[in-house]
């Protein structure tokens, strides 16, 4: 008797060991992800570990999923599954199994959601995180521009992955104005910190998605009458960063010539690829080659350089085409790896939460927002960087993003229209 009671004791305690521990993860995810290198894979990891217990244990209790959940929840499964048929038909190698890690969060992302959506303050812990991530974020652009005396901001990965949570950062925060009360006013300090961190970095994909979500934000966000002066302020931040930082000047007026230049040879008749900018637009052109020669299944992922080897040989491509690991864009990454098969399962993915967001957005604004600037952020860095849908990290990323923020709209436009 004694044995039953004490179990009976026993079984609480340890939920609520389990609620303080995914709590505590999600407040971890953003400040421990970038100041400890591998972390967000890490904690993406352990949360996937405890759901997949969760879910052993609650097998057939938990209450039924809504259409729009089980909708994107396929989606990632089949993203998953594409990979794995393309692979296969492809050739199986040492690289697809090393990707396998990678996109095999696209297929664990679905205990992990069975198990999130139970956590209501979920994305109240995650904004915690965010007050602390904002200015560390700030500290680390100081210390490696300032002390190291490095040209940009890279923190414990690189500018390309910094910039981008920095970004996400900013207008995470933004967002949680009217969740604040009085708190609030200390809020710009914060996405003011998260803004100069993204500058520092010298991103251009970074420095794109800001002036992106900004835009998504002031028209959803800002009344009607508001709206249009939101914009042009929005408009005027890039501006001011431009003039504040050198390095992004100096990258954006590289880009820009580099892209003059590379028009400009391409009414001669030549492909040129004397620069950053004019590889990549020369990458892209590549990956609409390897399209043509496998349009429904593409060649694989991580196949990318073999796949265009053959075109440089043929001299259809300049040589520096092929020495890069993907096309640094994910879409044209999605096409040349999946076919049409992998892109539009990709699409869907990313997509699909912001449609059913912006359909619903009405009916829980203060859900919503969150969701659509993280897709609207992810599909622009996405733009000119293949990692944000290959690489472990970014992968991490933006699936506990999309996890926490579409099932806390979900369970919001669900109880308001019920």
């Amino acid at each position: 008797m004694s044995n039953v009671i004490s179990e009976s004791k026993a079984i609480p305690k340890l939920a609520q060991l389990k609620e303080w521990s995914v709590y505590g993860l999600v407040f971890l995810f953003p400040i421990a992800g970038i100041g400890v290198r591998h972390w967000f894979s890490t904690i993406f990891t352990l949360l996937v570990l405890i759901s997949l217990w969760d879910l052993v244990r609650y097998w057939g209790k938990r209450p039924p999923l809504q259409k729009q959940e089980k909708v994107w929840l396929w989606l990632c499964a089949a993203f998953f599954l594409s990979f794995v048929v393309s692979a296969l038909i492809n050739g199986w190698g040492h690289v697809q199994s090393r990707s396998l890690g990678v996109d095999i969060r696209y297929l664990l992302v679905v205990p992990l959601y069975l198990m999130l959506r139970q956590y209501v303050y979920a994305w109240r812990f995650l904004l915690v995180g965010l007050f602390f991530t904002a200015p560390y974020l700030a500290g680390l652009a100081y210390y490696d521009v300032y002390e190291l005396g490095r040209d940009r901001a890279q923190g414990e990965y690189s500018p390309n992955i910094m910039g981008p949570l920095a970004a996400l950062t900013a207008f995470w925060l933004l967002s949680s104005w009217d969740s604040l009360g009085k708190i609030r006013w200390v809020l710009p300090l914060f996405v003011i910190s998260a803004l100069w961190a993204t500058a520092m970095t010298g991103s251009r994909g970074a420095f794109a998605g800001v002036i992106a979500m900004g835009l998504v934000w002031g028209w959803l966000h800002l009344k009607q009458s508001w709206r249009w002066g939101g914009v042009v302020c929005v408009l005027l931040i890039p501006v001011g960063i431009y003039h504040a930082s050198d390095s992004v000047a100096f990258r954006i007026d590289t880009s820009v010539a580099e892209a003059t230049t590379y028009f400009q040879k391409l009414e001669e008749g030549e492909h040129y690829a004397g620069s950053g900018t004019a590889v990549r637009f020369e990458m892209w052109r590549g990956g609409w080659l390897v399209f043509q020669d496998a349009p429904v299944l593409g060649v694989g992922r991580g196949n990318y350089t073999r796949a265009v080897q053959q075109y440089v040989e043929q001299g259809r491509l300049p040589p520096e085409v092929a020495q890069h690991g993907h096309a640094h864009n994910a879409y044209v990454d999605m096409l040349i790896a999946g076919g049409v098969v992998g892109l539009v399962v990709f699409l869907g993915v990313l997509f699909y939460p912001l449609y059913y967001m912006l359909k619903s957005y009405r009916l829980s604004p203060e859900s919503a927002i969150f969701g659509i600037l993280h897709v609207t952020g992810f599909a622009v860095f996405s733009l000119t960087d293949a990692s944000t849908f290959i690489k472990g990290n970014f992968v991490s990323i933006f699936l506990f993003g999309m996890t926490i923020f579409f099932s806390w709209h979900v369970r919001r436009v669900n109880e308001r229209s019920s």
